[in-house]
């Protein structure tokens, strides 16, 4: 038997995929079995909690997080005459799947716009500095 090392996200996804390939198996519900998967979502983050908080994210996986983040958290939060609910769903659906799909081009085009942003920053910083020594702030 080969031994392969898998980290520690990676060997979550396996025993979660496994986990729900012997819930279907066993004849549970769709809604079943996402709740169960919920449950073990919860304990395996609660068991390995330090080893998570310690992974180190690309700069696409921090876009992603926050994307989930601010679905999750504030989506609920907002009436419904503000914004379409069902088409954010399928929107954040939609980038959770670019994103995932599309690794190198959303890295590299991540970092661009963070360079450009930097770079607009900076030099406006700078024409701040320049104001003030000319006229002695």
């Amino acid at each position: 038997m080969i031994k392969n090392n898998y980290n520690l996200m990676e060997r979550y996804l396996l025993l979660l995929d496994r986990f729900v390939e012997k819930l279907g198996e066993s004849g549970f519900s769709e809604r079943e079995i996402v709740e169960k998967s919920y449950l073990f979502c919860a304990g395996f983050y609660i068991k390995y909690k330090s080893e998570i908080e310690g992974l180190t994210f690309s700069n696409r996986d921090v876009v992603l997080t926050f994307l989930l983040f601010s679905y999750y958290s504030y989506i609920n939060k907002l009436d419904d005459n503000l914004l379409d609910k069902e088409r954010m769903k399928r929107v954040c659906s939609s980038l959770i799947d670019f994103i995932v799909s599309n690794s190198q081009r959303t890295e590299k085009v991540y970092l661009q716009e963070k360079k450009k942003y930097e770079s607009t920053s900076l030099k406006k910083d700078l024409d701040k500095m320049a104001k003030k020594r000319r006229y002695g702030l």
